[in-house]
């Protein structure tokens, strides 16, 4: 291939191109999965491939392949979900793709073949106009900050959504592909599909948010059970506490009688007797720490109710420098997916619990027994609930709070124990 003015402008543009995939990605993803040396290196590789592809090749159905599947791997470099990955690929593409089409429609230019390495189009203005508009574009998409919260979206929805961006590139192909179009009609069409495609892009942003606000209000009414349960114990244990104290005196006087008649075995029962009455109004957490107690003593009361022995590993002061919300979320979770799965134990069930915090630092980990197989797709352990949609906040959910604090998550299962252990740097 010789390569001219079109050829050299192209390939200096695209290091241009590269930069506004990357802003793209950026619209989609917000946390980073490996360094920045890393990141910077794939797009690299992106930018030198796809820069060979179209100096020996340039057959477009191979480019259209290429990016779209490069799309696709560059999304790695960030945390998220399959479904996400796919429908960044796939709105990055058809909106490039729509914006390289619009300006050779405003520059003359019509035919092509999509299987063709001949071209008829070479416009150097308009290859630097199509860069210019998409990091346009870029610009504004970034102002949806939703999508990058990471929230599933439902198999219903995702579907939906990721069909616009298939079809608008199906049906564009058959634009080109008609006879008797004129260009006024395919430039309408054109700009038309474009704004289907940011129509659905918001929605989408839409979708996003009432999902995060929904787990939000989950969360807080999920938070005030905790609270509620917490008073509710408070309330029983001062009562408890007072009719001991108010039958204290009856109590010793029935004790004495029971010495001075030599009669121990009698003195001891009576005394496990109050022993256990004060037992029975004993909470599980009682570290001071009002939002730790409380989801503790809410969430481990049924567990012990059914048989779960609970061992907790307290060492924390009564205050920590950490909302309550995200405490829900961090403990909340991780004692309900302990729950979930020690339920299913039928031998030896139990739920260990350590939190500790030193200097600054705030480790949390839970252990239980599992039965079964443990479901891993793509890094992330899913559950295994029938109500999948509602159950839980889910261990990414955990993940994300835990990165505001510069925290890590170590997940571990073998010999049939499932281990969740969590380092924060709390002020």
């Amino acid at each position: 291939m010789q390569i001219g003015l079109y050829e050299g402008v192209s390939i200096i543009s695209d290091i241009f191109g590269a930069y506004i995939i990357y802003r793209f990605m950026e619209v989609f993803f917000d946390t980073r999965k490996f360094s920045k040396t890393v990141e910077i290196t794939s797009y690299a590789v992106y930018y030198i491939i796809g820069t060979l592809l179209f100096i020996f090749m340039n057959i477009p159905v191979v480019l259209m392949i290429y990016s779209l599947v490069a799309f696709f791997a560059l999304s790695y470099n960030y945390e998220s979900t399959v479904k996400n990955r796919i429908l960044s690929a796939l709105f990055i593409y058809s909106i490039l793709v729509i914006v390289e089409i619009i300006v050779g429609l405003l520059s003359g230019y019509l035919n092509f073949s999509l299987f063709s390495a001949d071209k008829e189009y070479s416009s150097a203005f308009g290859m630097i106009s199509c860069r210019i508009i998409s990091f346009a574009i870029v610009l504004v998409m970034n102002n949806f900050k939703n999508i990058k919260r990471g929230e599933s979206v439902p198999n219903s929805n995702w579907f939906a959504i990721a069909l616009i961006p298939v079809a608008s590139l199906y049906v564009i192909l058959l634009i080109f592909q008609a006879k008797g179009i004129s260009i006024i009609q395919i430039m309408v069409s054109v700009i038309l599909i474009l704004l289907i495609n940011f129509a659905t892009f918001y929605l989408y942003d839409f979708i996003t948010a009432a999902l995060s606000d929904k787990m939000q209000s989950m969360l807080i009414l999920e938070q005030n059970k905790y609270y509620d349960k917490q008073l509710e114990t408070i309330k029983t244990s001062l009562h408890t506490t007072n009719a001991i104290r108010h039958d204290l005196k009856n109590h010793m006087f029935s004790i004495r009688s029971l010495i001075e008649c030599g009669d121990t075995k009698e003195t001891l029962n009576y005394i496990a007797k109050i022993m256990e009455d004060i037992g029975a109004s004993k909470d599980h957490s009682s570290t001071g720490n009002t939002v730790i107690d409380s989801i503790i003593n809410f969430k481990l009361q049924e567990a012990v109710q059914r048989g779960i022995k609970a061992n907790l590993d307290l060492k924390i002061p009564e205050n920590l420098n950490i909302p309550s919300f995200d405490m829900t979320v961090i403990l909340g979770n991780l004692l309900d997916n302990a729950m979930i799965a020690v339920y299913k134990v039928k031998e030896n069930p139990f739920i260990n619990l350590k939190i500790e915090y030193d200097k600054g630092r705030l480790m949390i980990q839970v252990a239980n027994p599992y039965e079964g197989k443990i479901i891993e797709e793509n890094g992330m352990i899913l559950t295994t609930h029938e109500n999948k949609e509602n159950h839980g906040i889910g261990l990414q959910s955990v993940k994300k709070v835990i990165q505001k604090y510069d925290g890590i998550m170590n997940i571990e299962y073998c010999d049939s124990i499932f281990s969740v252990t969590l380092f924060m740097y709390v002020d």
